[in-house]
């Protein structure tokens, strides 16, 4: 692939994901805009994340008819005039409703994206393609975050969702210049053959593992502004966006996790690891203390990324001839786990307050490292480690 090419591919990654979390910074000012309870605006990330957990196995049906590249590009421009629309929306109802309508075309930009990097990658290159994708899709969700707050604290909370959608536009237009993908190397994506993915050994505990700790991930980042409103300092839109500055660290969670899955004997090791260290971060976002929650969001980043990167390339290599399935399955459990890590702890914190919450964060860290702990002692590990030798 060309540089040209992967600028394109790239920031279109960042846009896309920086449209699912642009507005979880502005919570508290959403709340206060439409005269919601805090649950309530939650729904706001919920609604998007809901959706991606169904709909990327649906376009398996369109990436048989339709290469990627026209998916990608029409994607774009429907994510970017619904980006526009949403600062437009009279009650939470209708920007619910497009929240909701940008949870089904997100997947088809991300599903068409990995396919289209897992099909022009070669073999040898594959892992480390897909570990770079993931660092991409990380800085997309710190920068949807920053810029959210940064623009809504100087401009008003309107204007990152006009921002992102003329950056939206603008990557739709560079996909004309994208060459053909290579989808036709591969079997076409059929949700018949899902039993065959998923009964293959350890596949349906890796996407166990990645499910659970984005279920911690997305709780603890849902429930940041609310929890700077009860500490100390308080909550702007300006300090929230500043506090996911921890993403930077789920940057080079991804770009080491491949020396560290080498170092440490295999993929499942490190996802393991990296479940550990969500716990720790869960113990640590629970502490009373806005340096605490910045701290936590390091740490949670570190250990989400270190066990994402590997578990992408892990399923892509481990499976030559779906792709598209086995892209689209890990998407459904990674967004599912998102999207009730985003509802969830924020019913309970609402009607039980935050210690509560908190516990169900760590709940979930605990049983996502116990999947992957198990996985040591699946073949799928065992052939892993040996293909990484």
């Amino acid at each position: 692939m060309g540089k040209w090419t992967l600028l394109v591919l790239y920031a279109a990654t960042v846009c896309g994901i920086s449209s699912i979390y642009a507005p979880q910074p502005l919570l508290p000012v959403l709340a206060g805009f439409y005269g919601v309870s805090q649950a309530t605006a939650g729904l706001a990330i919920t609604a998007t994340m809901l959706p991606l957990g169904i709909a990327p196995l649906a376009y398996g049906f369109f990436l048989d008819a339709v290469p990627a590249r026209p998916l990608i590009g029409a994607s774009l421009g429907l994510l970017a005039l619904t980006s526009l629309a949403l600062p437009l929306c009279p009650d939470f109802h209708w920007f619910l409703g497009v929240r909701a309508l940008q949870g089904l075309l997100v997947p088809a930009l991300l599903t068409a994206l990995m396919t289209y990097l897992a099909t022009a990658a070669s073999p040898a290159g594959l892992r480390r393609v897909m570990a770079a994708y993931i660092a991409v899709t990380v800085f997309g969700g710190f920068f949807g975050r920053f810029f959210s707050g940064l623009a809504a604290q100087a401009l008003g909370w309107q204007m990152p969702f006009y921002g992102l959608g003329a950056a939206l536009a603008l990557c739709a237009l560079g996909c004309l210049g994208l060459p053909p993908d290579g989808r036709s190397a591969f079997c076409p994506m059929r949700l018949g053959n899902a039993p065959q993915v998923l009964a293959k050994p350890g596949f349906i505990a890796a996407y166990g593992v990645v499910g659970l700790l984005f279920f911690v991930f997305s709780g603890m980042l849902n429930l940041l502004p609310f929890r700077l409103e009860s500490l100390e300092g308080g909550y702007s839109p300006l300090r929230a966006g500043a506090m996911y500055s921890g993403y930077l660290m789920g940057i080079i969670a991804c770009l080491w996790s491949h020396r560290l899955s080498r170092c440490l004997g295999g993929p499942a090791r490190t996802m393991a690891l990296g479940g550990v260290v969500v716990i720790a971060a869960a113990l640590l976002f629970a502490v009373a203390s806005q340096a605490a929650v910045f701290l936590s969001v390091f740490v949670l980043c570190a250990g989400m990324f270190m066990a994402h990167s590997v578990a992408s390339g892990l399923l892509n290599g481990a499976e030559a001839r779906h792709k598209g399935l086995v892209n689209g399955l890990y998407i459904s459990f990674y967004y599912s786990g998102g999207a009730l890590g985003t509802y969830l702890p924020g019913l309970v914190l609402a009607r039980y307050g935050f210690a509560p919450a908190a516990w169900v964060l760590a709940a979930a860290a605990v049983s996502g490292t116990m999947v992957a702990f198990s996985l040591w002692r699946a073949s799928f590990a065992g052939e892993s480690r040996e293909e990484q030798a």
